[in-house]
């Protein structure tokens, strides 16, 4: 026996506002609930849906939900910089792995509910390769390293315009 996730429900002031911010991250329709908006990303087999409900009063606090996403195509600072063309702000980035440039950015959405990417499952794939590969000397692996990785992108996409 056990039990399986389907919806993660967030309040906010602007459901619908909110989900056309959020339709356009999970790139995925937004429908009607009854007191708010659904977007129900399709997936690999899973059925799950983001909930948008106004808030409730200010007798109860709003949660400290974080939503976690993973890049399903590129890399963790490519979904960086497409989240914050859509309105999102970067507040942290932390490295889970900072010898092999493996992080996580910690953004909020519109109305200030924080939410995190990771690396994408390529690039932990490819990290996890080259650990594995004894010829392999990791020299521009990292944050520091000399070709582009996740710690130069992000520091690009968090500096302001010159």
């Amino acid at each position: 026996m056990g039990v399986s996730m389907r919806v993660v429900e967030l309040e906010c002031t602007a459901p619908l506002e909110l989900g056309k911010f959020w339709s356009a991250v999970l790139q995925a329709p937004i429908g009607p609930g009854a007191d708010g908006v659904y977007i129900s990303p399709q997936g690999d087999g899973h059925s799950m849906s983001l909930y948008l409900v106004e808030e409730r009063g200010a007798e109860r606090p709003r949660s400290r939900t974080r939503l976690w996403l993973n890049p399903q195509q590129g890399s963790l600072a490519s979904e960086v910089e497409r989240l914050t063309e859509l309105g999102a702000v970067l507040i942290e980035k932390r490295w889970t792995m900072e010898t092999c440039g493996l992080g996580v950015a910690v953004m909020v959405d519109p109305e200030g509910n924080e939410f995190c990417i990771e690396s994408s499952d390529r690039e932990v794939a490819e990290a996890e390769r080259r650990f594995e590969d004894e010829s392999d000397d990791l020299d521009d692996l990292g944050p520091g390293a000399s070709a582009e990785g996740v710690g130069v992108a992000l520091a690009r996409i968090t500096q302001p315009p010159e």
